[in-house]
């Protein structure tokens, strides 16, 4: 067996594509694995020989300093790219490494089309990849639950003063999920009526450490029902009004496009939370999203939050991503985040 080079095994995703034409032509099975692999140690080498005996191939696509950023915040990575993907490619198991800039790795999947996608039991088969594998014939499969320190937990060991900053977060729909939405598109102070329970649950959030936003979709600005001047004034009266009920929105987060625009600030796309990771330094990955529709938990999933889905556990057509709970209302959500 011919000994390669760590250098030799990093590749772009233009290369990697060139490199896999080669392999396929000698019939080897192709699998990949993702994740940021900061802070390298046993679990994750656990987890990438795990991935290896899957096939004959090992891809593993490391999400770079831009992406992790987006989703744990400014304090992290803690190895930068070029060193983590250094030493994930010495790594003996380890064919290939490709490093992607997106907050997750659907793109850099369809691109390379691996016969295999491991995944961690944390995100399970249903999966935000799941849609893009199974649509070239590839198999999503979960590796077994494994035990020990996380990153953070090293970081917290390596001495007792350390405190992490990141800034924790709750994003929650508006219609549908604080307020009535009856027949739609709210846009009058007059239409909007918190629901049952809201505000003592709002309340009872704001105690704790937790950041809040609101994030929705306001078509009707696009479709020309009403204007970003009506939704402000709306949703400065719902800042106001929560308010002297003791709960605090930093902001209310909302996309004026309509579906057809092709935006990514509208959901399921997940710019509006990239917005509080820009503003407020909000790690995505320790923060949750609680919504009414399937476009919300999408957003989180795709963005790895952990997701609250209020109301009907029947997915849409197409959907085969879950979410991490499903509840009743707002109260029962708050519940689920509070305890965790």
């Amino acid at each position: 067996m011919i000994s390669r080079s760590p250098e030799s095994k990093i590749k772009t995703l233009h290369g990697m594509q060139l490199k896999l034409k080669d392999e396929r032509r000698k019939k080897r099975k192709v699998v990949a694995m993702s994740g940021s692999m900061d802070l390298l140690h046993a679990g994750h080498v656990w987890a990438l020989e795990e991935s290896k005996k899957r096939g004959d191939i090992l891809i593993v696509l490391i999400n770079s300093d831009t992406s992790v950023k987006m989703y744990k915040g400014p304090n992290r990575p803690i190895v930068p790219e070029k060193d983590r993907a250094m030493m994930v490619a010495s790594l003996e198991c380890v064919d290939y490494v490709v490093l992607f800039n997106e907050i997750n790795p659907i793109a850099a999947l369809h691109t390379i089309q691996p016969d295999v996608y491991c995944n961690s039991s944390e995100w399970g088969k249903d999966c935000v990849e799941r849609n893009v594998v199974e649509s070239y014939g590839g198999i999503v499969r979960v590796l077994p639950r494994t035990g020990g320190p996380s990153t953070t937990d090293i970081l917290n060991r390596l001495t007792s003063t350390y405190k992490e900053k990141d800034v924790r977060a709750v994003f929650l729909d508006r219609d549908g999920t604080i307020n009535d939405n009856k027949d739609g598109y709210i846009h009058l102070r007059e239409d909007f009526v918190f629901l049952p329970g809201v505000l003592s649950a709002l309340k009872k959030l704001s105690k704790t450490s937790y950041v809040l936003f609101i994030v929705t979709n306001q078509s009707g600005i696009g479709r020309g029902y009403y204007t970003k001047h009506t939704v402000e004034k709306l949703h400065a009266w719902i800042k106001k009004e929560l308010k002297k009920h003791g709960v605090t929105i930093n902001e209310i987060y909302y996309c004026p496009h309509r579906p057809e625009d092709g935006c990514t600030c509208r959901k399921p796309g997940y710019g509006l939370l990239l917005q509080a990771v820009q503003e407020y330094g909000v790690n995505l990955s320790k923060s949750w999203v609680v919504g009414d529709q399937w476009s919300d938990i999408a957003m989180g999933r795709m963005a790895n939050v952990r997701t609250v889905k209020i109301g009907s556990k029947k997915r849409e057509l197409g959907i085969t991503t879950r979410a991490h709970f499903h509840v009743q209302n707002l109260k029962e959500a708050v519940d689920i985040i509070t305890k965790k």
